[in-house]
């Protein structure tokens, strides 16, 4: 019987110290304590155990470019406290061009649990909400709920298994204690760390830097070893665009180890600057920009170039054109002026945008470029607007500065508002166009630092006024078109039919976000515009005696602030998303995702907006063809719509698992757990056909 007893006893030993393990899609959670009873004031150490799916992984305390790092929010008895976790060294996790920091297989977080000095005998349970972000391709939030019941106050044996697995928890730990000595010294690009071994001719032959801080080194930039007399210079680029730091707070992975504990590879380290001068280190911000950066801010002035041509922006940029096509002969000096005002009108409208999306990110809200469509009070404002225009176009009424600039600033000294407001408006409408050509660069540029995010937005406005520059600054390029005249003034009555468009397109969006009564507001707002500009039109001219012009503008401003109060009555909730109307699109839920993605049939996500054209056009040309859709049919396609249209935080958070912070995205899954494919933003319908032909 003693094998027996002694086979029991290690089994309820076992349970005592294990809880049970919850599993969480790719995670698989649970709680392990070191010690199988607790004696009342006696701190212990408890271990939070992640076990990963083969290439999953989760995040160490700073996450790298990417991630977050676990949490666990801890619910004790009365008495006891918890510490902080003990993070072990992690490991590099490239996923180019990014690199983030975490754990892979197995990985135990430590954590020391302090009970009262007075504690009853009995039983204790600890209780932790544990959340975790695992990540392959993509990302998935993961959580559970875990409990450990412990003894107290009685005596027991420790387990072999569980002491030796504490053991190697600790050795992972990084330790404090080293007989290298380290000084730091910061340059416009790099860090330089001069280390020096306790003895002549020690190696050092590789070295990961992982910093306890973000935003202080390029996380995917690899250390630049170099032997010297009295040790070695290690160089590690800075992160692009951020102050110099006054130290280094940096776990240190080497070989051989850098410890006195020779047994444990990491030592965390604190490196003070030994001197940081405003010669060494340029202004705040002036660190040079690493290749990538570069790389995406001439994506990103290519992306504003192109943006020109879409036809969301084309009605505002067309009567630019023509206002420089008046003013070429006459006024050279003032269409560079006039170029240069609309040019700052685009900046800083994109620098006023990117800066109000990073700030309500930072402070927690998941939205993405284009954010400002998904307001319906900014829908009725731009509405209004381009109703507005549109009639004074079609020259129901003039007034002597006109918003489009379309002309009316022929005086050098006159129409400089209305240059810098069309560059303005030109900004607003264009951004939901710019996710075809820039939804990897704005995925970059809304992950970085906000000095490098702005320097991508500022490559991207630049691209968009350039062509203005050029013409603005050199009027001969104009000669090829046609000399001012009649035809001026229809192409401006034509802009305005292409401004109604976009107005009908507005509503559109808008009737998406709100209901009935709200689009039938809107209308009356139009009503009531179109009568003021027709009592502005009538009886504001120099025809008439100065009390009449007086007597018309103010009619026509109370019935422009009578639309304005009806448009913004009342702005109802939405209804139902296209996708639940049609049985053919499941409407997007997280909850399923998985179920769909693993149940042996391909998915199709459709990631759209009402406000992005280019979804539109897809859709119409694409998508819901009888073709396509006879293909999704044939191979049994499972059609997802992810609808952003709305301020979705569900799909917000999706999109940026890809890399994303717009729309359009296309992604394939085949059934079978495997990674997704992603289609580009611009479809044809060659390239789904394609796709779907690869999954047999």
């Amino acid at each position: 019987m003693k094998p027996f007893t002694t086979w029991l006893a290690t089994v309820l030993l076992t349970y005592a110290t294990l809880a049970a393990p919850v599993r969480d899609k790719h995670v698989e959670a649970s709680l392990l304590s070191e010690v199988s009873a607790i004696q009342p004031g006696q701190p212990f150490m408890v271990a939070l155990r992640l076990s990963h799916d083969e290439h999953w992984h989760t995040y160490w305390i700073n996450d790298g470019d990417s991630g977050l790092p676990t949490t666990i929010s801890w619910q004790l008895p009365e008495g006891f406290t918890a510490g902080p976790i003990q993070w072990p060294h992690p490991q590099r996790l490239p996923m180019p061009p990014l690199m983030s920091f975490g754990y892979e297989g197995e990985a135990l977080l430590l954590v020391e649990i302090t009970p009262p000095a007075e504690l009853p005998a009995g039983e204790v349970t600890l209780n932790a909400r544990v959340s975790w972000l695992m990540c392959k391709e993509i990302c998935i939030p993961g959580k559970a709920n875990l409990s450990l019941t412990l003894p107290v106050g009685t005596a027991a044996s420790s387990d072999p298994a569980i002491t030796a697995t504490f053991a190697a928890a600790r050795r992972s730990l990084p330790a404090t204690e080293t007989d290298w000595t380290f000084s730091l010294r910061v340059e416009p690009a790099d860090l330089v760390i001069a280390a020096r071994p306790p003895a002549p001719g020690a190696a050092l032959t590789r070295l990961e830097i992982f910093p306890l801080e973000k935003n202080i080194l390029a996380n995917s930039a690899e250390p630049r070893i170099e032997a010297t007399s009295g040790g070695y210079t290690i160089r590690i680029a800075r992160e692009s665009g951020t102050e110099a730091p006054s130290a280094l707070r940096a776990v240190l992975v080497a070989e051989p180890t850098l410890a006195r504990d020779t047994t444990r590879p990491a030592i965390e380290v604190e490196i003070g600057a030994a001197s940081i001068s405003a010669t060494e280190t340029g202004p705040p911000g002036a660190a040079a920009p690493t290749r990538s950066l570069l790389v995406i801010s001439l994506f990103a002035f290519a992306g504003g170039l192109i943006l020109n041509l879409m036809p969301c922006v084309f009605p505002v940029i067309s009567l630019k054109i023509l206002g420089f096509v008046k003013q070429a002969g006459d006024h050279p000096r003032a269409v560079w002026h006039h170029g240069l005002l609309f040019a700052s009108g685009v900046v800083v409208s994109f620098w006023i945008l990117a800066g109000l999306l990073l700030a309500l990110r930072a402070g927690g809200a998941n939205i993405g470029w284009g954010f400002q469509l998904q307001s319906p009070g900014v829908l009725i404002a731009l509405s209004l607007l381009f109703f507005t225009l549109a009639l004074n176009l079609f020259g129901i009424f003039e007034v002597g500065m006109s918003l489009t600039s379309a002309g009316g600033a022929a005086n050098s000294d006159t129409g400089w508002i209305g240059s810098v407001l069309s560059g303005a408006l030109a900004t607003v409408i264009a951004t939901p166009c710019t996710a075809p050509f820039m939804g990897v660069a704005l995925g970059y540029a809304l992950t970085q630092p906000p000095v490098v995010a702005m320097t991508v937005f500022t490559a991207l406005a630049l691209g968009m006024a350039f062509p203005y520059l050029v013409l603005s600054r050199y009027p001969a390029l104009l000669k090829k078109l046609p000399r001012p005249g009649p035809w001026m003034e229809t192409m401006k009555q034509a802009m305005g039919f292409l401004l109604l468009a976009t107005v009908l397109w507005l509503l559109w969006v808008l009737a998406a976000l709100t209901g009935a009564i709200t689009l039938m507001n809107v209308l009356a707002g139009f009503l009531l515009i179109g009568i003021s500009a027709w009592v502005l039109g009538k009886w504001d001219t120099l025809v008439r005696e100065t009390s009449v012009r007086w007597r018309a503008r103010l009619i026509g401003v109370v019935l422009l602030g009578a639309a304005v109060g009806v448009s913004y009555a009342q702005v109802e909730a939405a209804g139902p998303s296209e996708a639940s109307a049609n049985s053919a699109w499941l409407r997007f839920s997280p909850e399923n995702m998985e179920e769909w993605k693993t149940g042996g049939k391909p998915v199709f996500i459709d990631f759209t907006a009402k406000w992005c054209l280019t979804c539109q056009v897809n859709k119409l040309t694409v998508l819901r063809t009888d073709e396509v859709m006879a293909a999704f049919r044939e191979r049994g396609v499972i059609l997802v719509e992810a609808d952003w249209t709305d301020e979705n935080e569900e799909i917000a958070r999706e999109l940026a698992r890809f890399g994303r912070q717009s729309v359009p995205l296309y992604v394939l899954y085949d059934g079978r757990n495997a990674e997704p494919v992603m289609l580009p933003e611009i479809l044809t319908r060659k390239i789904v056909l394609d796709a779907l032909r690869n999954l047999d």
